[in-house]
């Protein structure tokens, strides 16, 4: 094994680091430290993306069985909850 491996100490993935970190134990890989957006910029435009559970079609944001703001969206996110986006 490479001697500049370290292992993922939640997933198990292994990856080469720099020598200063190659003995930590506490790393963690990069899919496992990404946290969801809160919002996201697209230029002038602020989208804040649904984190609940979608329908079937897997676009559609659905809260307690029936669609969550419905009508078109003038980002063209199907996810984006910022009812300024949102145009019924």
């Amino acid at each position: 094994m490479d001697e500049n491996k370290v292992i993922c100490e939640r997933c198990g993935a292994s990856w080469t680091v720099n020598q200063e970190k190659r003995y930590r134990t506490d790393l963690q890989c990069a899919s496992c430290r990404a946290k969801p957006a809160i919002t996201i910029q697209y230029g002038d435009m602020r989208c804040i993306p649904w984190t609940g559970s979608f329908a079937k079609d897997g676009v559609t944001p659905v809260l307690d069985g029936s669609p969550f703001m419905p009508g078109d969206r003038v980002c063209n996110h199907l996810d984006c909850c910022n009812p300024k986006h949102v145009v019924a």
